[in-house]
């Protein structure tokens, strides 16, 4: 898997601590030694697996004026100004995507 499709752990459980839950197809499960691992979600779910989006998992559930541009920073307008906008930046372009996601719910923008 490229991990750069997935979230990194750490953005996986800032989106676990907003709340949100995502339908995903992989987790972040935790080892006999206590560090993690990224695979796909099993059938049954462990208690400490942490779910894992992919950029498409994510990209999904964002406004549709949201773009991508190629210095991988993220846009979205805020409350229908189009001027207005926020930046996201990751070295991983999912995190960037959750960032944007959780201030999108936390701010009650509709989007849709």
């Amino acid at each position: 898997m490229n991990n750069l499709d997935y979230a990194s752990f750490e953005a996986s459980k800032k989106l676990h601590d907003a709340g949100i839950m995502l339908e995903t197809e992989t987790v972040w499960r935790k080892a006999r030694l206590g560090h993690r691992y990224l695979t796909r979600k099993a059938l049954y779910h462990r208690t400490t697996d942490i779910l894992a989006p992919s950029m498409v998992e994510v990209w999904r559930e964002l406004p549709n004026n949201t773009a991508l541009l190629k210095n991988k920073i993220y846009y979205a307008s805020i409350g229908g100004n189009d001027n207005a906008y926020k930046e996201f930046i990751s070295e991983n372009p999912t995190d960037a995507l959750i960032d944007l996601l959780i201030f999108v719910r936390n701010m009650n923008i509709f989007y849709r």
